[in-house]
């Protein structure tokens, strides 16, 4: 009964070839080279993204703005709403004209620029994704480049691989633990199968259609231990397969990666300024490469451009104490309740309808509109 235990510890190789097979040759690479050199977006990127994190801002101030506008609205309704009655009152009345008037012209100022704001925020939104589509257009471009550049180099590959005399040969330094009652030969021979196995498994120019032409054990020697360490010589007929291609891939960036974004609020998050979602935490599949993005909560954003080169995780986390929520307080509820604290006594029946009819066309009487009898013009006195 043979006993034997075989345990790889280390295992290395060093590959050559008669042709010198190359995955991307020296020239491949300097064609790499100047193709990333003339579509190089990183300028276009950083100036993009900072823009874009700028505009952000402006639409913070944009809806804050909205909001203002609707606040004072709400305080013009119940300024008018307290005009029959101040009328009635016969108390301070020029005054109270006054404040109306200083709050219609607010209102004016407001509106007129949120309305220029909003077409200047249009404008420049516009010329930011103008940009955006300028580097992917270059994007484009270079990966018609490079895909062509691959084209060429996979043409050559399979034209070498294909010529009869070529060869794969494989020098390997390696060594395993092996039973203390086994010859070199028995150990050497129960190994043969995982050393060419996992030579075709590293090789990129082999795969498991690889025919092995030749094995030979240049030196061996093994300890009291039952430590082998081998020196051996093979050689295959190479041919070009998914591992080339995939390294071409990677050579070129060709590849995609999935990043992961997280952020400690629910941020809307941007790639290349294109808005991809919002939340706490996104998966987004993007090419190699230079990308812009951006984080944005409220009127705050965080941005940055990252070389992607495989699958990874970007953290955008916001101080809290920054983030929370602006409550804005609109005027109405304290103020009705001031409305009510100063309500007139009861009216008589015929007083109520003049004082409606007075709440109907107050804010006529302001913009300047004349009386129509002779008890309106005492009222207005």
């Amino acid at each position: 009964m043979r006993y034997s235990r075989i345990t790889f510890m280390f295992l290395c190789f060093y590959a050559s070839s008669s042709f010198g097979l190359e995955i991307i040759t020296s020239s491949e690479t300097k064609a790499l080279e100047e193709i990333e050199q003339k579509y190089n977006i990183d300028s276009l990127l950083i100036s993009a993204n900072d823009k874009l994190s700028t505009h952000k801002k402006k639409e913070s101030d944009y809806h804050a703005l909205s909001v203002e506008i609707k606040s004072k609205k709400t305080e013009y309704d119940h300024v008018i709403s307290k005009l029959p009655a101040k009328i009635l009152s016969r108390s301070n009345i020029s005054a109270y004209y006054e404040e109306i008037e200083a709050l219609v012209l607010k209102i004016d100022r407001f509106e007129t620029k949120y309305d220029i704001d909003g077409k200047s925020l249009r404008r420049e939104y516009k010329m930011i994704m103008a940009e955006y589509d300028t580097i992917n257009s270059k994007r484009t471009d270079k990966d018609e480049q490079l895909a062509s550049l691959k084209s060429d180099i996979t043409k050559r590959l399979i034209a070498d691989v294909s010529k009869p005399d070529t060869v794969q040969s494989v020098d390997l330094d390696g060594s395993t633990l092996c039973s203390k009652f086994q010859s070199i030969n028995d150990c050497l021979k129960d190994s043969e199968n995982y050393i060419v196995t996992n030579t075709i498994k590293t090789d990129p120019f082999l795969n498991d259609r690889s025919v092995l032409l030749s094995y030979d054990v240049i030196d061996a020697s093994m300890n009291m231990s039952g430590n082998l360490n081998y020196k051996i010589k093979m050689a295959f007929k190479p041919s070009y397969n998914s591992k080339i291609d995939s390294l071409i891939n990677e050579k070129l960036g060709l590849k995609s990666a999935m990043i992961t974004l997280v952020s400690n609020v629910a941020a809307e998050w941007f790639i290349d300024g294109v808005k991809i979602g919002t939340g706490k935490e996104l998966f987004h599949e993007v090419p190699l490469g230079q990308h812009g993005i951006l984080a944005s909560y409220q009127t705050h954003d965080k941005s940055s451009v990252e070389f992607i080169q495989g699958n990874g995780v970007f953290n955008y986390n916001f101080n809290a104490g920054s983030v929370q929520n602006d409550l804005v307080t609109l005027p109405g509820k304290e103020s009705t309740k001031q409305t009510m604290k100063m309500k007139p006594k009861q009216a008589s029946q015929s007083q109520d309808k003049e004082k409606k009819s007075l709440q109907a066309k107050g804010y006529e009487y302001f913009m300047g509109i004349e009386a129509s009898n002779k008890e309106q013009e005492k009222n207005f006195d």
